[in-house]
């Protein structure tokens, strides 16, 4: 049986998950300066940074460049997420460009705090009304879900499973 907590929207606090609980972050060594080839974030005083000052400096030296995949990429390649946001209703796809374009600000502002959180897929139901967005982080899942919330109101529930170390939020709003 998986131990899920669920919180009440009204009381919820970041989770705390560690670095040293994520295999892809924790089980992999890199060499400082290394680039990932996918994304150009940049393994640098033993974490991961977006900055392209340093890219173009490293650039300079192409022969001298470590490529590798930085932890976000291999989850990617590999399918493995740790947040899912399913939003449905009638209200989600009479605003979905809206909705879409507040999530992905949510996403850009996270990537300067952390590039390693991410958006790995997107699927789109309008059948069924379901937007799900499955993401590299627990936190930028629970960030979207927050952010919805504010900003479109509706109902949000949050459910996390410790033993998969992931996040699932569901957000609904019908008018």
């Amino acid at each position: 049986m998986v131990n899920e907590k669920r919180w009440n929207p009204a009381n919820i606090k970041k989770h705390e998950a560690s670095d040293e609980s994520d295999a892809y972050k924790n089980n992999l060594s890199y060499k400082d300066m290394s680039v990932c080839k996918n994304c150009r974030n940049i393994y640098h005083n033993k974490r991961w940074v977006k900055d392209n000052k340093i890219y173009n400096s490293l650039l300079k030296k192409k022969e001298d460049i470590n490529y590798t995949i930085c932890p976000a990429c291999l989850k990617i390649r590999t399918k493995f997420y740790n947040g899912v946001v399913e939003l449905s209703g009638n209200f989600l796809f009479e605003h979905k460009s809206d909705i879409l374009n507040l999530i992905n600000n949510t996403v850009e502002r996270a990537g300067y705090i952390d590039p390693l959180e991410k958006i790995e897929n997107i699927e789109e139901n309008e059948k069924e009304k379901i937007i799900k967005i499955y993401t590299t982080s627990e936190d930028l899942a629970q960030r979207i879900g927050r952010n919805i919330e504010k900003a479109y109101k509706g109902e949000v529930n949050y459910s996390f499973s410790e033993r998969d170390l992931l996040l699932r939020v569901y957000w609904k709003r019908e008018l």
